[in-house]
């Protein structure tokens, strides 16, 4: 066991003794991957924000509202509460607040864990950049990627994606075009659906009571769109494969394939990318860094390390939390951002007497995909070797299905999509923090079954067959990066493997899932996805009461925030109008 380095920077102290209860302090820093080594670290200049759990001074003080998990809902639902007011307690179970915004560092390279890119942040002008200004006090700065932002390979034939409607509308007709007309009643569709989108969202932070009646018409509009699959509603506008595939190629941005995927969702989706993507500078956990001092500029507490067993409730109304530790936390406002399946399949008490109903609710929404993974380090700057900003999604074939099919049965048949993007070509302040450095961070879809002999094992403890299947990961996804940015071989100085079981353990998703719940056709119309839930003073965040992604889970903390609150934030924001308490 060696010591890499002091977290505050102080110089490397090599193979030494352990002062007393160092050595389970690092055994407790929570790591989001799983590293490939057995060493154990001290991580390196990590970046985190809050207070660390004690279970011997316990949490004291009265507070408003309780929000537990730190991930972008959990996030922006505080920042929110606070900013009106609200003394607000932030529990995350992790040793890192930020959910999959958080970053990383270790042996001098930092990886973000799962924010890559944003679109519609390109201008001051622009709503999402308004609500991003509005949490984090317009603190984070944005680094717009080039004009070409993805690179979609099919096979071996590569797309370069470019921002702007028609320069994205003359690149798909340059390359298919006999479909011109099916391409443009495509776009009309993306704006269609988008526009149709905002009632069916803005009608979330009320309870189901309150709509239910008028459901249908509310959402009308909406479900003309979100009631197709993405296959459907292409299978219309063309016969071409290959063009459908490029179409859906970054449907990992959204967690289901297009013969499942709801074809709202893939509009929403590409309406929020139509304009490019940008990256924020200082790299993701500049989101966690500016979003949350507001909380204890109100009276409230961050606190990380601090793990919910249970959302107490009694008389169907909530009480507070309960700690792994034991400690219980009285409030009567609770926001779980722990996900639908966590909340009401781990953390509710059973003896709460609508529980029986949510249960039975979950059985109806399905899990998203699982993940394998690189992060890798590299000898040498991005611009030494070549790396550009623009991500690349890539499939071994245009059948998306037939790719999925293939690897579900097999798991050496190639992976049904890969991810690879490059976060130190995007920032430019990376070679000023990392001189001489660089970062990749890469993907691929796999299933959780064939990682699942290994489920309940412990970190670093999961025995020789599940490092042998980590090292078969590391070597099948170098072999697909060589082809696709050749010039890293021979600079790799750093890789570290992640399996559906890191983010089961680290961020307590359900089997392994990458984002919330499956955003297919039948998500869209579920009254009960919503914040209010059932149980008096419990309200949901995040993902699962909009849709996946960063800013599905944005969204889903402002719509909390408005339902705990009974103000139409969303409106207040788009005022610009000051937020009182």
């Amino acid at each position: 066991t060696f010591v890499n380095r002091i977290h505050d920077g102080s110089p490397p102290l090599g193979a030494l003794s352990f002062p007393k209860g160092l050595r389970e302090k690092i055994d407790s820093v929570g790591n989001l991957l799983d590293n490939e080594y057995t060493h154990v670290y001290i991580r390196q200049t990590m970046r985190s924000f809050g207070t660390a759990y004690r279970k011997h001074e316990g949490i004291s003080g009265d507070y408003d509202a309780i929000v537990v998990g730190s991930g972008m809902g959990g996030m922006t639902a505080a920042s929110v509460l606070a900013r009106y007011g609200q003394r607000v307690l932030l529990l995350e179970q992790n040793n890192i607040v930020g959910g999959l915004t958080q970053s990383y560092s270790r042996n001098g390279y930092t990886w973000n864990t799962g924010l890559h890119y944003i679109g519609d942040v390109d201008s001051p002008t622009k709503f999402t950049r308004r609500l991003f200004d509005y949490l984090t006090d317009g603190e984070v700065e944005w680094a717009p990627l080039p004009s070409v932002y993805n690179r979609m390979v099919i096979a071996d034939r590569a797309y370069d994606i470019p921002s702007g409607r028609e320069a994205y509308r003359d690149a798909l007709v340059s390359w298919f075009p006999s479909d011109a007309q099916g391409i443009d009643a495509y776009l009309s569709d993306i704006d269609d659906a988008s526009r149709a989108s905002r009632m069916h969202f803005g009608q979330k932070a009320l309870p189901e009571s309150a709509v239910l009646a008028q459901w249908e018409e509310i959402n009308e509009d909406f479900h003309r769109f979100s009631d197709l699959t993405t296959l459907e509603a292409l299978d219309r506008y063309t016969d071409s494969a290959e063009l459908k595939a490029v179409l859906c190629a970054n449907w990992g941005d959204y967690s289901a394939p297009p013969s499942r995927s709801s074809y709202a969702m893939h509009c929403m989706l590409n309406k929020h990318y139509m304009d490019g993507g940008s990256y924020p500078i200082g790299g993701a956990s500049r989101l966690a860094e500016t979003m949350l001092p507001v909380v204890e500029a109100s009276g409230g507490q961050v606190v990380y390390g601090a793990h919910v067993d249970e959302i107490l409730a009694e008389g169907g109304a909530v009480t507070g939390v309960r700690l792994a530790s034991g400690e219980e936390v009285s409030c009567n406002t609770v926001v779980s951002n722990a996900g639908i399946q966590n909340t009401f399949g781990r953390l509710v008490s059973e003896n709460v007497g609508m529980m029986l109903k949510a249960q039975e609710r979950l059985q109806s929404v399905t899990d998203t995909y699982a993940l394998v993974g690189l992060n890798i380090g590299l000898k040498g700057s991005a611009q030494s070797l070549g790396l550009v900003p623009a991500n690349i999604w890539a499939h071994p074939d245009p059948d998306l299905d037939a790719n999925l099919q293939r690897h579900q049965r097999d798991f050496e048949a190639d992976f049904p999509w890969l991810f690879v993007t490059f976060p130190s070509a995007k920032d430019p302040t990376w070679e000023q923090r990392n001189p001489g450095k660089s970062t990749i961070e890469m993907y691929a879809y796999t299933y959780y079954e064939h990682f699942s002999r290994w489920a309940g094992t412990t970190w670093h403890k999961r025995g020789p067959g599940y490092d042998s299947m980590k090292s078969q990961v590391k070597r099948r996804l170098l072999s697909h990066l060589y082809e696709l940015a050749p010039s890293v071989k021979e600079a790799i100085d750093v890789v570290e493997v992640s399996t559906p079981l890191t983010y089961e353990t680290f961020v307590r998703r359900e089997r392994g899932g990458f984002m919330g719940i499956e955003s297919n056709p039948s998500r869209f119309r579920t009254p009960w996805l919503r914040a209010a839930t059932e149980v008096d003073g419990l309200f949901l965040s995040g993902q699962d009461v909009t849709t996946d992604g960063v800013i599905g889970a944005l969204m889903g903390g402002l719509i909390a925030s408005s339902a705990v609150l009974q103000k139409d934030v969303v409106a207040d924001i788009r005022a610009a109008s000051k937020p009182r308490p």
